[in-house]
């Protein structure tokens, strides 16, 4: 099976396209459909995985989780009518609600990145955790006063919302990643594209999640807490429900 082509890392803003069967197969007692292309989010890089309906005239298929695994998006989920074949033309549809949900809370981890560079803290991001009920960025650094460094994160996250700000996301060669990105990371996803999200700096992230067009869409972001653990420093956030300026 060829490699699936990832057509939301070329275009985030497309919840609706068309594309082509290429196995339906039972994994482990699930179903899970193949396509030569997808427009679904498999989950990765700490964001949640989209979810959706695949449909065609053979049958609709619920989409109801997205896997990534040696080049290849398995869409996991029921038949709610019918079936499909190989070769089959389907009409892929994300749920735009979780994707604006997950970009939101994708984009604010990158946004309390750009706040700590702002603030000189001097900390390298270890891992980004992005879902709903958890979502949080960890850190290499030092930490003395947590509540004094929440206070001035909270503040520079507030200015930086209120501005706006585009959010870019560009594919690159990953040889130009030590002149395009900040850092680059020892864990680059294998067997997919490379790719950089900016916010308003010459620099930007490696990073293969979805984004908002303006950080202004985040809408109001508020840290739950920052704290030393496991000799990493973790910041925590959660957003308000609805996305919009804050």
């Amino acid at each position: 099976m060829n490699p699936t082509i990832l057509t939301y890392m070329i275009d985030q803003d497309k919840h609706v396209d068309e594309a082509t069967v290429v196995a339906v197969s039972d994994e482990h007692g699930r179903t899970a459909v193949f396509l030569d292309k997808t427009i679904f989010y498999p989950q990765g890089g700490g964001q949640a995985w989209d979810t959706g309906t695949i449909t065609a005239q053979s049958g609709c298929f619920s989409v109801e989780e997205v896997r990534f695994a040696d080049g290849i998006v398995h869409h996991f989920g029921t038949f709610t009518q019918g079936t499909f074949a190989a070769g089959d033309v389907v009409r892929c549809a994300v749920d735009p609600d979780r994707r604006f949900l997950n970009s939101r809370l994708h984009s604010a981890g990158h946004l309390l990145d750009e706040a700590v560079k702002n603030l000189g803290f001097g900390w390298t991001p270890t891992k980004g955790i992005h879902y709903p009920d958890n979502a949080a960025v960890e850190y290499a650094g030092s930490l003395e006063d947590a509540e004094a460094v929440k206070a001035k994160l909270q503040a520079e996250i507030d200015r930086l919302i209120a501005n706006g700000c585009a959010v870019c996301a560009t594919l690159v060669d990953a040889a130009d990643l030590p002149r395009c990105a900040d850092f680059v990371p020892d864990n680059l996803p294998v067997g997919k594209p490379v790719r950089v999200v900016k916010m308003g700096r010459e620099k930007g992230t490696p990073c293969g999640g979805t984004h908002v067009k303006d950080i202004a869409e985040i809408g109001l972001l508020t840290l739950r807490y920052v704290k030393a653990k496991k000799g990493n420093i973790k910041v925590a956030y959660a957003l308000k429900e609805s996305g919009g300026a804050a």
